[in-house]
C-alpha cells in the first residue's frame, strides 16, 4: 500500500507499507490499523484515495475502500477519490499516459522522490508504483481543494 504525507502542497512523507497474507479480515483490519496509525501521527484532515475501476476490482479491494470511507467519518476527515484517469489527466492533460509516464512526471514535480524513481526503473515488478500514485493522489486532492478557497 503507497502513501503519501502532505501538509498543504508540500510532501513530508511517503512510502510503501507491505501487508503481507492473504486477504481476509485480520489484513484488512491490518490497513485499516496503518491508516489510523497515519492520520493519527500526522494529525490528517483529508484521506485521498484511488477511484477503484470496476474491471481491476475485488470484493476485498471494496471491502478495504469502505473501511477507509468508515475510519473517515468516524475521525471526521474529508474523503477525496479520483480515478487513474483524472490523475493522468491532472499530470499530463489531454494525453494519455501509463504508469511509468505517471511516475515520472510525479518525480519530476517532487525531486525528493529521486532515489525511488532510480529504484523502480532498475527493478523488474514494480515496487514504488503505488507510492507515486499516492503522491499524484495528494498533489491532485491539495490541488483542488486549494483552488475552492
Amino acid at each position: 500500500m503507497g502513501y503519501a504525507v502532505f501538509c498543504g502542497s508540500d510532501l513530508m512523507d511517503w512510502g510503501v507499507k507491505n501487508i503481507e497474507g492473504k486477504w481476509s479480515n485480520k489484513k484488512i483490519g491490518k490497513v485499516m490499523s496503518v491508516i489510523s496509525d497515519l492520520t493519527g501521527h500526522y494529525m490528517i484532515n483529508v484521506l485521498s484515495i484511488k477511484e477503484l475501476h470496476p474491471s481491476r476490482s475485488s470484493v476485498n479491494l471494496d471491502r478495504v475502500v469502505s473501511g477507509i470511507k468508515e475510519l473517515s467519518k468516524s475521525k471526521g476527515l474529508r474523503i477525496c477519490q479520483y480515478s487513474i484517469g483524472e490523475l493522468e489527466n491532472f499530470f499530463c492533460p489531454g494525453e494519455k499516459i501509463n504508469r511509468r509516464d505517471l511516475t515520472e512526471m510525479v518525480a519530476s514535480r517532487y525531486p525528493i522522490l529521486s532515489h525511488e524513481l532510480d529504484r523502480e526503473r532498475t527493478i523488474i515488478n514494480p515496487y514504488y508504483v503505488r507510492m507515486f500514485e499516492a503522491v499524484a493522489l495528494g498533489s491532485i486532492c491539495f490541488s483542488h481543494l486549494d483552488r475552492r478557497r
